[in-house]
């Protein structure tokens, strides 16, 4: 008979049936919350500095895209009426829509409410003109103006005068320079044998989209956006003296200025007063600008403020002398300031920006306030030539 051993544990001591205290459990979520805040500590510290680092970046992106398209319209200035600068510079533009007057238009958009007042109420063709505000904001306007034809800018003599019924039509030399289809805009004026005084007024108008080519009679119907027959009494001034200057299917007459919420903006002078502003780039705080200009024609240029002669009004009278100080105009240096849109806890820029224009005898630099200060600044600075004006001689 076999016997059965049972193996019988001894029950449990008391020390091995303890649990956590009490002081073990809020030693642990002490250590628990002490690393936790670490962590958060260390990711709103990366955050923070990520943030700063993007703005930044953003920040130096914008100015640099402001600063290009600046450059892409300040360069082609000019284009298409630089070469007959003696009919052009400075002459009166007259344009209209539906019998509306486009340029001056009735109103302006801001930044450019007072600008009318500025220039003498008139807008004047030029490659580029500065507007110092007399308002006394910081930032100046800029007038840019260039056609699209890329042809070279060689009058067509008129034969006789324009006629306006029983439709209007331009009676030229030739018309090879105007595409079939129409659309194309043209710049027409009038020569005048005065070498001191005003000159006439110019006029901008649009070809009509039933144009289909070159004739030979050398007849250009106008009509479309700048045009209603019956409505633009200004044609039938032009005499058979007239002339004609293609500007191509996109021509610009741009207006550039620093608006509200720091933005770079642009306003189409030819799309009048409906239309408003374009924003071109964020964080554009105060935008400055002065002339290189060349009396000599020597290629030695002289930095000049948009200030007594070269003052908007002065340049903008619409006498043939202002009309070669325009042309001794040979580049633009802009100065731009940029600003990050985040605001950073600490003061992290100078009570005195880099200044813009070094060198010159009008170096600028913009004192900051203490709450300015808590954001972070870039200052550019750009010479842009105007390659359209380089190759006259005023």
């Amino acid at each position: 008979m076999k016997k059965s051993f049972k193996c019988a544990l001894p029950p449990l001591s008391p020390h091995f049936q303890r649990g956590l205290s009490l002081i073990e459990l809020m030693v642990t979520l002490v250590i628990g919350l002490v690393v936790s805040l670490a962590i958060f500590s260390v990711m709103s510290v990366s955050e923070a500095r990520k943030r700063n680092t993007t703005g930044a970046n953003d920040m130096n992106q914008n100015g640099a895209f402001a600063l290009y398209q600046l450059d892409q319209a300040i360069r082609s200035a000019g284009t298409g009426f630089s070469q007959q600068y003696t009919l052009t510079f400075g002459c009166v533009i007259n344009a209209s829509n539906s019998g509306k007057a486009v340029i001056p238009p009735a109103t302006l958009p801001s930044p450019f409410s007072s600008l009318k007042a500025n220039i003498g109420g008139a807008f004047r063709m030029a490659p580029v003109i500065i507007s110092q505000d007399p308002n006394g904001k910081l930032s100046d306007n800029l007038i840019v103006m260039s056609g699209s034809a890329g042809y070279g800018e060689m009058p067509i003599e008129s034969t006789s005068v324009p006629t306006t019924s029983p439709s209007a039509q331009l009676h030229l030399l030739n018309t090879l320079s105007f595409a079939a289809g129409g659309g194309q805009q043209l710049l027409m004026a009038e020569r005048s044998g005065d070498s001191t005084g005003s000159l006439p007024a110019c006029l901008v108008e649009s070809v009509d989209n039933a144009y289909a080519g070159p004739p030979s009679t050398g007849v250009l119907p106008l009509g479309g956006k700048f045009y209603t027959a019956g409505a633009d009494k200004t044609l039938a001034s032009y005499s058979s003296n007239s002339v004609v200057l293609n500007l191509g299917f996109n021509p610009s007459f741009q207006l550039y200025g620093v608006g509200s919420n720091n933005t770079l903006v642009g306003f189409d002078l030819l799309s009048g007063s409906a239309a408003g502003t374009d924003l071109i780039a964020d964080g554009v705080v105060e935008m400055h600008a002065i002339y290189g200009v060349d009396k000599a024609n020597n290629g030695t240029l002289a930095w000049t403020a948009p200030t007594g002669g070269y003052a908007a009004s002065a340049l903008l009278d619409g006498s043939v002398n202002a009309g070669k100080l325009i042309a001794s105009i040979k580049a633009i240096r802009i100065g731009m300031i940029t600003r990050s849109a985040v605001e950073d806890k600490n003061t992290v820029s100078s009570a005195t920006l880099p200044a813009m224009f070094d060198g010159t005898a009008f170096s600028y630099a913009r004192t900051l306030s203490a709450a300015e200060q808590k954001f972070r600044y870039r200052v550019l600075d750009a010479t842009i030539p105007l390659r359209n004006a380089l190759a006259l001689s005023n």
